[in-house]
């Protein structure tokens, strides 16, 4: 974004705000309210970042992934030209470090597909807790969403809020029908 789209757009803000309208809630309510061109580019920024953080993290896991396999091959191979009691502690080792890589190559795909499939935040962790203990997963090792889905259905429920009917007074019950602050503050100042 050039500096003169980026002052206009502050400028176009104010100019709103001081003329007494309402800035957009969102990003999105935003951008409509902006020309063709502009949108354009901000969405074309947009993507350009997603794509770039994206293809970072991608490669980034990549090499840690290919960094972990290539240390468990040296073990095996260093298990091959040592003592036999040295080899035995490689070779378990190696398996061991094969085992943490199956783990964590399954809990990463459970959190993406578990989040996907609509558990919220604040739950992923206990259902890869229970996706893992229970045996949740298919034939090929991948973690079965399905199959928790149909067996859980609570743990994917979005949690429903109540309303707050008069918020602060703690008791989400509705308030007397005449109290306004007035009176609640010369009850609680009238002497007993």
């Amino acid at each position: 974004m050039t500096e003169e789209t980026t002052t206009e757009t502050t400028e176009a803000v104010a100019t709103q705000t001081a003329a007494g309208a309402t800035p957009p809630a969102d990003l999105d309510a935003y951008l409509a309210t902006l020309d063709e061109d502009t949108r354009s580019l901000v969405d074309k920024l947009r993507t350009d970042w997603h794509e770039g953080q994206v293809k970072g993290l991608k490669s980034a896991l990549d090499k840690e992934r290919d960094a972990a396999s290539a240390a468990t091959k040296n073990l095996r191979e260093l298990a091959k030209t040592a003592d036999a009691d040295t080899a035995a502690k490689l070779e378990k080792l190696a398996t061991e470090k094969d085992a943490e890589l199956d783990t964590a190559r399954k809990e990463s795909m459970f959190y993406r597909e578990a989040a996907t499939a609509g558990v919220p935040a604040d739950k992923l962790a206990r259902a890869w807790l229970l996706c893992r203990n229970a045996d949740y997963f298919t034939k090929r090792g991948d973690p079965d969403i399905a199959a928790m889905k149909a067996e859980i259905p609570e743990l994917f429920a979005v949690p429903t809020q109540t309303a707050q009917v008069h918020a602060g007074t703690g008791t989400r019950q509705q308030a007397a029908v005449n109290a306004d602050f007035n009176t609640n503050l010369r009850d609680v100042l009238r002497p007993s």
